[in-house]
C-alpha cells in the first residue's frame, strides 16, 4: 500500500497569531529556539548578550551571558567590560599590597 504524500514544511505567513492558546504554544517553542540561537552566538563569537521577552501571558524571560544583569549595568552606563585577565592581575595587586602594609602595620605596632 502506497504513503499518502505528506505536506512537508509549509511556509508560514508571519501575522499576529488570533486565539491566545495558539499563541502562547508558539511563543513557547520559539522562545527556546532563540534561547538556543542566542547561546550559540555566545560560544562561536565570544560575545556578551542579554534577551528580555514578555510572553503574551505577561510572564518575563531572560537570558544573558554572563548575566543580563551586568549587560544591562553596561548597556545603561556605556562602560565596557574590563579585561578580565587585567581586572584580575589588578585586584591581586591590590591585595597583595593591602597584606604588605598592614603586616609592616602589624610590625610598627609591636
Amino acid at each position: 500500500m502506497a504513503k499518502k504524500p505528506s505536506m512537508g514544511r509549509q511556509k508560514i505567513k508571519i501575522a499576529k497569531i488570533k486565539k491566545k492558546n495558539h499563541s502562547q504554544v508558539t511563543f513557547s517553542k520559539r522562545r527556546s529556539g532563540l534561547f538556543k540561537k542566542e547561546s550559540e552566538l555566545c560560544t562561536l563569537c565570544g560575545v556578551d548578550i542579554a534577551i528580555v521577552v514578555f510572553s503574551p501571558a505577561g510572564k518575563v524571560f531572560s537570558f544573558g551571558h554572563p548575566n543580563v544583569e551586568c549587560i544591562v549595568d553596561r548597556f545603561f552606563t556605556r562602560n565596557p567590560r574590563p579585561n578580565s585577565n587585567a581586572f584580575q592581575l589588578v585586584e591581586t595587586h591590590q591585595s597583595a599590597s593591602i597584606r604588605e602594609l598592614n603586616l609592616q602595620l602589624t610590625q610598627l605596632l609591636n
